[in-house]
């Protein structure tokens, strides 16, 4: 995944479909690294996948096998599912409505939204979303949502919840991460990074990405995935823009104790 959105994009929003690194560094400066799927246990769960399709609009949505085996995740995710597409039928019908009162072709809209595990423990389950909409303009859009679950209590956390202080806990990642972007861009760009002042080429902040716990091994998570969607690190064009980095020991030192037996130090 790489490209540029709006922080912690929720589904409803998106089913509304309002939604218009490897880093060579300094010795001591974690690195970045392109994530890959960790293996992680189904529990004799199958993956869900839903599609429905007509002749106004497309509608998919899948999650992993890891979520369907706790079933009060599964039955969120099934009712967000339900929720979304019960909008999406009705923003199609209005869409519809509106081109032939106005006499102007209509286009079919779409809305996918698909869950990735990115690391699994006994403490804890994270994933991502994926969300693509479109409603018939110029190009469609793309979303990210982040999603814990919390498996002692049986309930859905923010990220926020799983340190004594988030924006402390984080700081130590900013450089790195502003680091491996402009790699990045670089590599997508063939140039050197222009004037800082254009939105563009500047280092957006933690609040403007989705965030999201990352599990490089069965060992525990021991890396944070920084997604920016596309408008948010760069232009539309540039697509999103993925970057994991290694959680060092002053991150996880902030990490409260009920959670610290899901994380992991990298591995060196």
């Amino acid at each position: 995944m790489n490209g540029r959105k709006p922080a912690q994009i929720t589904l409803a929003v998106l089913a509304a479909l309002a939604l218009p690194g490897i880093a060579a560094c300094e010795q001591g400066t974690p690195v970045a690294q392109k994530t890959k799927a960790p293996v992680a246990s189904t529990k004799a769960a199958t993956a869900v996948s839903f599609e429905r399709e007509t002749k106004a609009f497309a509608f998919t949505y899948e999650y992993p096998a890891q979520a369907a085996a706790l079933p009060r995740l599964a039955a969120m995710l099934d009712a967000e599912r339900a929720k979304a597409l019960g909008e999406l039928e009705a923003q199609t019908a209005e869409a519809q409505k509106e081109a032939a009162d106005n006499d102007y072709p209509f286009n079919p809209h779409m809305l996918g939204v698909g869950w990735k595990v990115t690391g699994e423990s006994p403490e804890m389950l994270a994933m991502v979303a994926e969300i693509s909409s479109y409603s018939g303009g110029a190009h469609g859009n793309t979303g990210y949502e982040a999603l814990i679950w919390n498996k002692a209590a049986d309930k859905r956390i923010q990220l926020a919840a799983l340190f004594t202080d988030m924006a402390m806990a984080l700081e130590p990642l900013r450089e790195g991460y502003c680091t491996a972007l402009n790699v990045e861009r670089r590599e997508k760009r063939g140039e050197q990074i222009g004037e800082p002042d254009d939105m563009f080429n500047t280092c957006p902040p933690f609040a403007e990405l989705v965030l999201v716990p990352y599990a490089s091994s069965d060992s525990g998570f021991d890396r944070m995935m920084f997604i920016a969607a596309p408008y948010v690190a760069g232009p539309y064009v540039e697509g999103v823009y993925e970057i994991s980095l290694p959680l060092s020991g002053a991150v996880l030192e902030r990490i409260k104790p009920e959670y610290r037996a899901a994380f992991a130090a990298p591995a060196e």
